[in-house]
């Protein structure tokens, strides 16, 4: 039965905590109206329903629904904002829980979301890694990962600052299943450097971290043929539970002020990859990796004017040239289209909108170094059980890339 039900039919309930994972839900869920063509109230605007996956239908209405996410905080500042704005009704009153703790009632609501569900498939998880709220992610992972739901997949969208939680770090990267680091200082100077932004503020950083979301649940939204599902996620990039730790990297990055160019073109599917091949920054964490070696590789393309050969052989051999891929894990390089032509903000939108948009899915052990670093050089930290998982994680990753480097005799 399982293999008659489409991919974007089973769903995913989104979990969205602290004020920085709810900020960046609110922001991709704005996107994700405008890809689905609902008002902000959550009318559809055509014939065409939303996808399952992510959305439900308010009192078994066939024209009005909603996300299926909850907002979850420790206060309600950044909860207010989210209901005083223009989506206000796009959302429903339960969907927003204020608590320290994992309480009953925000049990509760999760089990409620469940209920409703035919095929669920499990959660996302937006949150900081930083801030009050990063113990009530911890224990909400613990008891995601502990009772009923210990099967189902959790994928993250982790926001890195300038400072973290040791102890939540080494919570997240034992019971997350797949993690995506979003570091705000990275993100930031792309929005400087790529989008010509002088000084960017958290809006615009969580603009550039929808838009990244936007194509990466594209295929869990639209059917396609890559990351159907989020078990996909990790037979696609997770070669050991480990190596969870994926980076993004999203092309074009054009700045808004070309779009009103009466000579602007959209690049072509090899143009637009040219970063991936040359040495410019296109990651939304910082990128250590000189040898540009990698265990896994996952390139999704969307847009109505992708023509499959365009994506051939000249542009894989090139990118297999620049990169390397381990030959001790079995997933390697992948490639996905869809069909859906990428969207923009309706308001003040920090980007060039083009026909076509390409992100990279990439497992490296460098990044998850890097990470496990962040984590261990903070100094506040004095939680020695944390530290320590954190410090055995490090050098699992360090031996493990020293081994592969080995392989290919880099120093």
């Amino acid at each position: 039965m399982s293999g008659e039900i489409e991919n974007n039919e089973r769903e995913i309930l989104h979990l969205h905590v602290g004020s920085g994972g709810m900020e960046v839900g609110h922001s991709s869920w704005q996107l994700y109206s405008i890809e689905h063509h609902l008002d902000n109230d959550g009318y559809v605007l055509n014939e065409e329903k939303p996808p399952k996956s992510f959305f439900s239908s308010v009192n078994n209405e066939r024209t009005k629904f909603r996300p299926r996410a909850l907002f979850i905080d420790t206060d309600c500042s950044t909860i207010d904002q989210i209901r005083t704005s223009d989506l206000k009704n796009f959302y429903a009153d339960h969907q927003f829980c204020v608590t320290s703790d994992c309480s009953e009632m925000l049990m509760n609501n999760i089990r409620k979301e469940i209920e409703i569900c035919d095929y669920f498939q499990g959660f996302i998880l937006s949150h900081s890694t930083f801030g009050k709220s990063s113990n009530l992610t911890s224990e909400l992972l613990n008891y995601l990962k502990n009772e009923e739901y210990s099967k189902m997949t959790i994928l993250t969208n982790s926001l890195i600052g300038s400072s973290i939680n040791t102890s939540h770090m080494s919570n997240l990267l034992e019971t997350a299943d797949i993690v995506i680091p979003m570091e705000n200082k990275t993100i930031s100077d792309l929005c400087k450097y790529r989008l010509d932004i002088s000084t960017p503020a958290y809006s615009n950083i969580n603009q550039l971290i929808s838009y990244c979301w936007s194509n990466l649940t594209c295929e869990l939204r639209f059917e396609g043929c890559a990351l159907g599902t989020l078990n996909e996620f990790s037979k696609v990039l997770v070669p050991h539970p480990p190596l969870k730790i994926i980076s993004a990297h999203l092309l074009p990055l054009i700045p808004r002020r070309f779009q009103d160019d009466i000579d602007f073109k959209s690049p072509s599917v090899y143009d637009m990859c040219l970063p991936f091949i040359s040495a410019a920054n296109t990651c939304f964490i910082h990128d250590n990796n000189p040898y540009k070696l990698v265990l896994s590789l996952c390139l999704l393309f969307r847009g109505e004017k992708i023509v499959p050969k365009e994506i051939g052989q000249k542009l894989i051999c090139d990118m297999k040239k620049s990169i390397r891929f381990s030959e001790r894990v079995p997933t390697g390089f992948r490639c996905g289209i869809n069909y859906h032509s990428p969207v923009q903000f309706r308001h003040q939108p920090d980007m060039t909108l083009t026909d076509k948009q390409v992100l990279m899915l990439t497992n490296q052990t460098t990044t998850s170094i890097y990470l496990c670093d962040l984590a261990l050089n903070q100094t506040e930290s004095k939680i020695d059980e944390a530290r320590n998982s954190i410090q055995d994680l490090k050098e699992f990753y360090a031996e493990y890339d020293k081994e592969i480097r080995q392989d290919y005799q880099i120093l």
